[in-house]
């Protein structure tokens, strides 16, 4: 691959010629990082060097800037000779998305320039790296328009003080250092795909708030979520889940609590599944009738459970206006019948109540 892009610099007539063969390049990615800042293709693999500094720990082939010395002008910087490689790769060949990384700290142009170029912006995912970020770094990245693209900040940390409104506004977000997210931030989670949380301070108390926000919302908050628990916090199940109706699953070899949502009619995923290990919570939503893909299983809707959670939900609505009837003995007794008659029928579904936790074998 690198023999015919250097074939393409040699004269117009080359490149209109393996322009012409429509070789397809499956996804690329601009990594900003100073005097070392390539383009590397997927799939064939290669790595364009764009900078002077040709010391790629990477062992795929290259191509040095001096390979491609008719694209490059002397006196334009990193960035605009970058730019230009980039347009002449996207003439040349017929590629798929792109994405960005960018390592923050000075030795790039900063991360507003690189978005400005109109060329760039229309990325796939943004990968920010550091040794530690500004504020105005962050909000360059936070600031810009587009939603339907994602956001990986992986290595560097976050200021503990940090806050912007659009900190989930990308459709896929990773924060390894999350110390910084509250729940208020949670709060403007909405129609996301893929939310990740690596180090991060949230007491469970503060997760169970997002849970019932989750329950009550009239939209969909996101797909997947994880939640790293690199302090190995224990879970305290009561804790987590108190004031929900939570129905604990057993399928396929796997433990997993179900949630339903109080709208369905406004939801494209009417129900909630929660895990978790030693190192993090899972969470993902699924429509109530689309098939359930979990750790490479396939398994069947999530319809009989979600009718089950209905019920539980019926049924705690009952208890508590129970709770608060003093002298209507009348209304007491249909309160209790009604209440009798639901875990009647939720018991002829399969469920057993296991310390009070309605449980479910299938």
């Amino acid at each position: 691959m690198g023999d015919i892009l250097k074939t393409a610099t040699t004269s117009k007539y080359m490149e209109a010629i393996i322009k012409s063969l429509c070789i397809r390049v499956e996804g690329m990615r601009i990594g900003f990082n100073g005097e070392k800042t390539v383009i590397f293709f997927h799939n064939p693999n290669l790595i364009v060097c764009c900078g002077n500094n040709t010391i790629v720990l990477d062992k795929r082939e290259k191509v040095l800037k001096k390979d491609l010395k008719p694209w490059f002008s002397e006196t334009s910087s990193i960035l605009e000779n970058t730019r230009q490689v980039f347009l002449r790769i996207c003439d040349l060949f017929q590629c798929g998305p792109f994405g960005l990384s960018i390592v923050a700290g000075g030795v790039n142009p900063t991360t507003k320039e690189i978005l400005e170029i109109p060329e760039f912006r229309n990325f796939k995912d943004l990968n920010l790296t550091g040794i530690g970020f500004t504020k105005k770094e962050l909000d360059d990245v936070m600031d810009f328009e587009r939603e339907d693209q994602n956001l990986h900040i992986g290595v560097g940390k976050i200021p503990f003080t940090y806050s912007h409104p659009n900190v989930f506004k990308y459709t896929e977000v990773y924060y390894w250092d999350a110390c910084w997210v509250r729940l208020e931030h949670l709060l403007t989670i909405k129609d996301k795909f893929m939310i990740t949380l690596g180090l991060h301070g949230l007491p469970l108390t503060d997760i169970n708030k997002f849970l019932k926000f989750w329950v009550n919302a009239e939209y969909d908050l996101f797909k997947y979520m994880q939640i790293y628990n690199e302090n190995r916090q224990h879970i305290c199940i009561k804790t987590l889940f108190d004031g929900l109706d939570v129905l604990h699953v057993y399928r396929l070899g796997q433990w997993r609590n179900l949630i339903a949502v109080k709208s369905p009619e406004t939801r494209k995923r009417q129900i909630l599944s929660v895990n978790w290990s030693e190192e993090r919570t899972y969470m993902s939503a699924w429509d109530i009738n689309e098939r359930v893909q979990v750790m490479g299983q396939d398994d069947e809707p999530y319809a009989p459970e979600f009718e089950i959670l209905k019920m539980l939900e019926r049924r705690r609505a009952l208890k508590m206006e129970l709770d608060t009837v003093e002298e209507d003995e009348i209304r007491k007794q249909e309160l209790t019948v009604a209440i009798d008659q639901i875990t009647t029928g939720i018991t002829l579904k399969g469920v057993v109540f296991r310390n009070e936790r309605p449980t479910l074998f299938r």
